[in-house]
């Protein structure tokens, strides 16, 4: 029988083309804002990693870059405070190395975490800040606590597989597993919980992989990118599920967030001729009317 490790290990080995390609991280929103890790220019074969921004009344622009090649930035933020984790890849030692910044919409990020060494991976799997000298960190399959300086210790137990964690309303956290949501308290206590999202029948997933990619959570109301099914799925209050919108080849789901009552949607066209990934943002109002913000080819 394989041991998790060797399943996770093939798993990365088959995502490693995606991975080169496509920048980690997620999307929040701020205000009216909403801001995006990509690589810029997209077609970007070093992959300088940037953050993009836009609004309804704006056309996407730069909002932070990167210096290095091989980076990718992931997103918090704390009202109006955004965190971002800078990672880079430094190809003569093969180390990851990742600093923190602090900014808000209009001002100059703030180096608050300088340079450090990283063997976790941290943000990839989602982050929070607890304040500015203390990460909150996913990493598969669990919840790690660092504090500026120290070594990162497991946050709370949790009895299932974690894929993703994200900060949401009411200092509440959202963990997406390998096909369930769970929302907790900051103890890890569950609030509540949505099981068996995933449909096993799913055939020709992208790269083979039926999972769910995000999720977030506003109002008791769950909204999450199903990547297999190449779907955007809602439930709701009662539990209530409903397709919000569904693609087709080769749009596949990413990211998600919601923005008041609207919901963004972050696809990627997949095409494996050599190019890089190419975004699809698209904004979802109360009747589910579209809105593309961002569409490039």
């Amino acid at each position: 029988m394989k041991t998790k490790a060797t399943i996770v290990s093939a798993l990365m080995l088959g995502l490693s083309s995606f991975a080169l390609a496509h920048p980690t991280g997620n999307m929040i929103t701020v205000e009216e804002h909403v801001l995006w890790p990509y690589i810029n220019p997209i077609d970007d074969r070093e992959h300088h990693a940037c953050v993009m921004i836009c609004d309804k009344n704006s056309e996407p622009k730069v909002f932070i870059q990167s210096e290095f090649p091989a980076s990718d930035y992931m997103l918090y933020n704390d009202q109006d405070n955004i965190y971002i984790i800078e990672r880079k890849y430094l190809q003569s030692t093969q180390e990851f190395k990742i600093r923190v910044l602090k900014t808000m919409i209009g001002t100059k990020p703030k180096v608050i975490w300088n340079w450090f060494k990283d063997e976790w991976r941290i943000g990839e799997g989602g982050f929070f800040m607890l304040s500015d000298n203390h990460i909150v960190f996913g990493n598969y399959p669990d919840i790690y606590s660092l504090e500026k300086g120290k070594k990162p210790s497991r946050y709370f137990e949790f009895d299932q597989p974690i894929q993703r964690i994200r900060a949401v309303e009411n200092d509440q956290i959202l963990l997406l597993g390998d096909s369930a949501c769970y929302l907790t308290q900051q103890n890890g206590t569950v609030l509540k919980q949505w099981l068996k999202l995933m449909d096993n029948d799913i055939k020709n997933a992208p790269l083979n992989r039926n999972q769910i990619f995000d999720a977030d959570y506003q109002n008791g109301t769950l909204l999450f990118a199903y990547w297999g099914k190449r779907s955007f799925e809602l439930i709701d209050e009662s539990g209530k599920q409903q397709t919000i919108l569904h693609q087709t080849e080769p749009l596949t789901p990413h990211w998600v967030a919601f923005l008041d009552n609207k919901k963004l949607l972050f696809s990627s066209r997949l095409i494996f001729d050599g190019s890089t990934p190419k975004p699809y943002l698209v904004l979802l109002n109360e009747k589910n009317e579209k809105a593309v913000l961002w569409n490039a080819r």
